[in-house]
């Protein structure tokens, strides 16, 4: 059992990329696309953690405003970028410097393509935290609502 907290998009941010990507899966059927119901953006990663206070002190933080847009790879892994102002979250999350907010769409090997996608704006609104355990996939055990009032 791994343990992550995380963003998950909202329906229609997930519509809109599934929509923008369709021509890219066709064109690279070798590559294992994640299913739409797994996108999230991973805040930090615990591993093999116990779940109680994972997402303590978050609920103080302001909910950002985000927009998915642009992609990259790394170690066989081709993601969609994640921009807007997360230096709060991250600081409160205890997320390492190098922390790049993205959302895993494919896993392969070889030359991954590049997506051109700039979506629409969004407003994260809460932090979860995730299970991953094979094979059963995610289970969400918390939630944390992000503040989102103006004072």
């Amino acid at each position: 059992m791994s343990l992550f907290s995380a963003i998950f998009p909202p329906d229609d941010v997930v519509e809109e990329l599934h929509d923008a990507l369709r021509p890219v899966r066709e064109a690279h059927p070798r590559l294992h696309w994640q299913h739409p119901a797994r996108w999230h953006v991973t805040v930090r990663f615990f591993g093999e953690a116990e779940p109680a206070g994972q997402l303590a002190g978050l609920e103080r933080v302001s909910a950002p405003v985000l927009r998915l847009r642009g992609s990259g790879a790394f170690r066989h892994v081709l993601w969609i970028g994640v921009d807007g102002e997360l230096a709060e979250l991250g600081e409160a999350a205890g997320v390492p410097l190098d922390w790049r907010p993205h959302l895993t769409v494919a896993r392969g090997g070889g030359v991954l393509p590049h997506v051109e996608f700039t979506g629409r704006e969004w407003t994260a609104t809460e932090v979860v935290l995730v299970r991953s355990r094979r094979p059963e996939g995610y289970t969400v055990l918390d939630r944390v609502p992000l503040s989102t009032s103006n004072a």
